[in-house]
Parts: C-alpha cells; structure tokens; sequence
C-alpha cells in the first residue's frame, strides 16, 4: 500500500520539470504595431500575434507587461526582471546582457517635411542642415546616426510620439521629421488632418538600406534552449509564409 501511495507523489514530483517555461515580454505602445487602446490595457496588435505564434511553436508561455516605456523595457532586460522584448534596434556589438535574435528587417525611417517644401534629398548629410524632429529614446539608422552624431544637440528635438513629430513638422516649428513609415501610416489613420500638411521622402535604397530587427532574450534567462527553438521556429514562420501572414508588408522577413 505504502508504494501505492508514493507512486502518485513521485508524479506529482516529477511534472513541473515538464512544464513550458514562461518568458515576460516587457513590452511599449509602437502604433500599427501594439497597441494598448482597450479598456483592460493590454497589448493587442500585429506583434501580440506574432509573439504568441513564436511561443506556441518555440514551446514557452507568454506574459506579456502591461504598456512600459522602451527605456524602462531595456532596462528590465539587462537586469533580468523581464525576459524578451521585441523590435529592437542593434548598435554596433549591442548590449552584453542581451542575446540578440534577428527576425526581419525595418525599412528605414523616412523624412517628413511640410507640404509645401519641395526639396529632394540624395545624401543622407543634407540632414545636418536641418532641424530634426525624432521620438524619444528611438535609435536610427547607422548611416544616419554619423550625420546626427555630427549635428550640435539643438537641431535635434526629441519629442513623445510620432504624432507630435509630425505637427510640429506641419507648424513647421521644425524642418523635419525622421519617422518608420509604418508609424506613421497608423497615426495617419487616426488624424487624417495631418496627412495634407505633411510630405514624405525617402532615401534612395543604395544608400539607406533595410535594417534588421531582433528579439532581444535577456542573458539571465539562461535558457538556451530556448534560444535555439526560438531561431528555429521563426526559420519556419518564415519559410511557411506565417510572418507574411502576420505582418504584411510592416517587415522584410531575413531567410
């Protein structure tokens, strides 16, 4: 009888090695892409659903934070009290307490002037004469990251959100806006108004090119299984069309 009894406790014992690790995803308002505009407060959109699909294939629970501040997001990561956040930005070698996944690529940001400037750009130093708009702790481009670098800070003005880069663009308080077009195109679905004050330029593709993005995996995960799942997995989204799927044109999927 006494083996009879220890053998459902040996099971009991046994299961929660078994069970799915749970990774948080520390994650930030980024329109077109998360939203947090619901009465609960929690992320919904496009990455939401890409996240979740990479969990279920890669065999980890998801716990997703409630709207946090980028900055607060990457500090998190490095000490570990969240594990993943998505959509990173990669600078030089990056940050040593964080495993960097690559997923896609971005297009690169795009300049937004007011409507009646006219002028084209060809070379991404013709920024250094102008007065820039950008988001707050929103990185850019490495070949445009050297001509802003070069620039004194006060032609730099870093605002909250795209939304207010674009209407002090459209006040012309400033030259331009240095925005990810698919920002933009969620804020102009929701402030229409904007869309006749501003324009957009592009930099020709050889010389601004696509940028990767990547899921950054804390370090004190120490989960690197998990790390191969999750590298194998979006290999496959990729290849079966899941991140097409999901994202549409948002992303140039890597492999």
């Amino acid at each position: 009888m006494l083996r009879l009894l220890l053998l459902p406790a040996c099971f009991i014992a046994v299961l929660p090695l078994y069970a799915s690790p749970q990774l948080k995803w520390c994650a930030w308002e980024f329109p077109g892409s998360v939203s947090f505009n619901n009465p609960a407060r929690e992320a919904e959109g496009v990455t939401v659903d890409f996240m979740r699909e990479l969990a279920r294939r890669a065999g980890f629970e998801l716990a997703i934070s409630k709207a946090t501040p980028p900055g607060r997001c990457i500090k998190e990561l490095g000490d570990g009290s969240s594990d993943l956040v998505v959509g990173l930005i990669k600078t030089g070698e990056g940050r040593q307490d964080i495993d960097y996944i690559p997923y896609g690529a971005r297009h690169p940001d795009r300049v937004y002037l007011a409507a009646d400037d006219n002028r084209k750009l060809e070379q991404v130093a013709e920024l250094s004469t102008m007065t820039l708009a950008a988001i707050r702790n929103f990185g850019f481009h490495p070949d445009v990251t050297v001509v802003i670098d070069a620039m004194p800070p006060h032609q730099i003005i870093r605002v909250n959100s795209v939304y207010s880069a674009l209407e002090v663009v459209a006040k012309k308080r400033v030259t331009a806006a240095l925005l990810p077009s698919t920002l933009v195109s969620a804020v102009l679905q929701e402030h229409p108004q904007l869309r006749e004050k501003i324009r957009e330029v592009s930099f020709p593709v050889s010389i601004v090119k696509p940028q990767r993005t990547y899921i950054g995996l804390s370090k004190h995960c120490q989960c690197p299984q998990l790390t191969t799942a999750i590298q194998t997995s979006l290999q496959q989204m990729t290849a079966d069309g899941s991140i097409k799927a999901i994202y549409g044109d948002r992303i140039i999927p890597l492999f």
